[in-house]
């Protein structure tokens, strides 16, 4: 079904929910840990891919319910 074998997850997904996702679905669970605290951005893996889709998403207009002034135009 599916070529994915291994997952990339932020460091809040550390401790027995890799083991679960391991067990369940026979994924690996990589946990990625930003270094040194820098100032300023620093990319971190492929992290940044997912950031930036995220952030598309965040100035698409139809997925962002803040450009809508009133709960009439947020219905429509």
């Amino acid at each position: 079904c599916c070529n994915i074998k291994i997952i990339l997850a932020d460091a809040g997904y550390r401790g027995e929910i890799a083991d679960k996702v391991k067990t369940a679905f026979g994924y690996i669970l990589k946990v990625v840990i930003s270094g040194d605290k820098v100032n300023g951005f620093k990319p971190i893996g492929k992290r940044w891919i997912v950031e930036r889709t995220f952030s598309w998403f965040d100035n698409y207009r139809r997925l962002c319910r803040n450009y809508e002034i009133t709960f009439d135009s947020a219905e429509e």
